[in-house]
């Protein structure tokens, strides 16, 4: 059996590897000239940890973990509001919890890929049909490839779901927020975070920011928006939604660089339907939470690895993809409704609302009502793995 995986990144290189171990051939196509670096820093946990232990790839995972005591939240001057215990977290969800920069997680599962395994950086889906025998791929290098699947596992702005599903406004559920991030180096705010990760989170927004090693600085922002159009300059769009805010800002905001700002929307995607004929969506492709849910990387591996268990030693492809979109379709909207829950969270309205989350969180970490931490953030991974069903 043969597969065509459309992105190389967490939820491409996840199908890619567990179709591999269930005996398939993969090609997998990437628009970029090769494997992205850095990206923002999550937290990896939910139904991801074990699709990635059962991956093999736990243990290369954690070995790229950060250590993190608290996340701090800090007012609009850098005076500590309220500070969330990492180590209840990671109680709360079993143990099963761990920070890493998003590239560190393509890295790894990248490098645990066959040398078997067809990469092809640079390249893209050009045009796509079904056969009597599969799928019929024309690809942007004018090639032309034949599979029994095609795996859409190319983000949120999925080119897979344009082509076979429709046009992306469909199936886009806008969160009224916009997202940016990027690197910098700076001494003075790595002194000021500690070895920590914290937080300004206003009505104007929330900057986060955290030391990755050596004052190298990741910067991650969430500002309110009215529509889902990118702004033509993002430093101006920064500065503008977080120039008049103190603490580390100015340094920060004067350190954005010309280009390489990843920005984007905040935004789920709902659809009917994941699959259709031999077509199947992975990830943020089809089922995208939110980044401010904190599980699309955890999703998109435990996708993958879904993919694998149902078509392993199948040759009903479309009954195993009606399959995995039934069971996995419950627990997807499970994590989207917690996805919207944290985005009106950690972006407070009001100054009031600021008071309110200060309070829940320093209330949370109290032992006898920590487990409250596991319900809120739905650490849950049960139901994810769909072998023997």
């Amino acid at each position: 059996m043969k597969a065509i995986i459309s992105g190389a990144g967490i939820a491409g290189l996840s199908s890619a590897l567990a179709l591999h171990r269930a005996g398939w051939q993969v090609t997998v196509l990437e628009r970029a000239p090769g494997l992205r670096s850095g990206g923002y820093m999550l937290d990896f946990f939910g139904p991801g940890y074990d699709a990635a232990e059962a991956l093999g790839v736990l243990g290369a995972l954690k070995a790229h973990g950060d250590d993190v005591e608290h996340v701090d939240f800090v007012n609009a001057a850098g005076k500590l509001g309220s500070s969330m215990d990492y180590g209840r977290m990671r109680e709360a969800a079993g143990g099963k919890l761990f920070p890493i920069l998003r590239g560190d997680i393509e890295k790894v599962l990248y490098e645990a890929l066959p040398d078997s395994a067809d990469i092809r950086f640079s390249t893209e889906l050009a045009a796509v049909s079904e056969t009597g025998r599969g799928i019929a791929a024309r690809l942007s290098d004018g090639k032309e490839i034949e599979a029994d699947l095609l795996v859409g596992a190319d983000g949120i702005h999925s080119l897979t779901r344009k082509l076979v599903f429709g046009p992306e406004q469909d199936f886009l559920r806008f969160l009224g927020f916009h997202t940016a991030a990027y690197f910098f180096d700076s001494q003075t705010v790595s002194q000021a975070l500690g070895g920590q990760f914290k937080m300004m989170a206003v009505p104007a927004g929330m900057a986060g920011f955290f030391d990755v090693g050596a004052g190298r600085i990741m910067a991650f922002f969430v500002m309110r928006a009215e529509s889902v159009k990118r702004p033509a300059d993002l430093r101006g769009k920064l500065k503008e939604a977080f120039g008049k805010l103190g603490w580390v800002l100015p340094e920060a905001l004067a350190a954005a660089p010309d280009h390489d700002i990843y920005y984007d929307v905040v935004a789920q995607v709902e659809m009917p339907a994941w699959h259709k004929g031999r077509v199947m969506l992975v990830g943020d492709a089809g089922y995208a939470v939110s980044l401010l849910a904190g599980q699309g990387a955890s999703l998109a591996i435990a996708g993958g690895r879904a993919l694998g268990q149902v078509l392993e030693g199948t040759s009903d492809i479309e009954a195993a993809l009606a399959r995995m979109d039934r069971q996995l379709r419950p627990l997807v909207a499970e994590k989207q409704k917690a996805g919207r829950r944290m985005a009106n969270w950690f972006v407070p309205k009001t100054h009031l609302h600021e008071v309110v989350r200060d309070i829940a969180v320093n209330t949370m970490n109290w032992p006898p009502l920590a487990g409250f931490l596991g319900q809120f953030f739905s650490f849950s991974s049960k139901g994810f793995s769909l072998a023997g069903r």
